[in-house]
């Protein structure tokens, strides 16, 4: 019998291409099996918190009821330690946002304070034996909207005082007075700290920003971008705390012909300036005025 003929079967190059897409095509079933299985586990695993329930968002102060929260699941692997669980409901209910909280958004721990903040609380922190000083000042002659409430001033005084002189060289006539005024400078305040500003209204300055602050992000732009806000920022007089000796030094002055007052900066090295612990505003106003131009 002649073999010669018979023709080899041993696999060839397309076999082998057909069994390794094969393969990967289980591969790729198998992984996306598990994939699906592990998401679908996870969107079963959730957790209970507590959201706004109105789309407008709760403005600042309002206090926290059925009526302004809801229960809302999100999925375990988004929840942390800070959000409100549905379980704190009760606990927190009687409780005031600290300020706008968007709508439909999750409740965090701290986002909410158990009582009002006081107007001017700083007033509550001055020292006892100290007092506190309205002086008045041209904000375009000291620094601009440089000087912040928190730094340190010092302050100098100029006033007239009549200087009597003889006239006549002759000892034995009859000597006559005149009088001339000269000025004369003194430091007033060595060092005193500025508490706050006041506007052309005579409102905290401070507090003026703080108002802002409450308000959501658009509200804030637009009054931002209002001239009666840049109106309420410009200071016509300052705050000073300072002790008793230093403001009965400011009385004895304060009645002098031709006085006035020269207010310098001092280094913030060692100041704590008040407007640094708000939330800045300057992305704010860089963004409206970007927009402007």
């Amino acid at each position: 019998m002649d073999l010669s003929g018979i023709k080899s079967k041993t696999p060839n190059r397309h076999m082998f291409k057909r069994v390794a897409a094969l393969l990967f095509s289980i591969l790729i079933i198998v992984i996306s099996y598990m994939v699906m299985t592990k998401a679908s586990k996870d969107a079963n695993d959730v957790v209970e918190v507590l959201r706004v329930k109105s789309n407008e968002g709760i403005p600042a102060f309002v206090v926290i009821s059925d009526n302004t929260v809801e229960k809302y699941q999100i999925i375990k692997k988004e929840y942390t330690e800070d959000m409100l669980l549905s379980e704190d409901l009760d606990s927190v209910k009687g409780k005031l946002t600290a300020y706008y909280i968007r709508g439909n958004s999750v409740l965090y721990k701290d986002q909410l304070i158990d009582e009002k903040p006081k107007q001017n609380e700083w007033l509550y922190q001055v020292n006892e034996e100290n007092e506190v000083l309205t002086l008045p000042y041209n904000f375009l002659e000291v620094g601009g909207d440089i000087l912040m409430p928190g730094d340190r001033v010092r302050i100098r005084v100029s006033y007239e005082v009549d200087e009597k002189s003889a006239v006549g060289s002759n000892p034995n006539t009859i000597y006559s007075e005149s009088t001339n005024t000269i000025k004369k400078t003194e430091v007033l305040f060595d060092s005193i700290i500025v508490k706050d500003m006041l506007n052309s209204s005579s409102h905290s300055i401070y507090e003026v920003y703080k108002e802002v602050q409450k308000l959501n992000s658009q509200k804030k732009q637009d009054v931002m971008k209002s001239k009666d806000f840049l109106k309420n920022i410009q200071p016509k007089a300052l705050l000073l705390e300072g002790t008793s000796e230093q403001i009965n030094n400011y009385a004895k002055y304060k009645g002098l012909n031709g006085n006035s007052f020269l207010i310098t900066i001092l280094s913030r090295k060692d100041s704590d300036v008040i407007i640094d612990q708000l939330p800045t505003l300057e992305n704010e106003v860089e963004s409206w005025i970007g927009e402007e131009d």
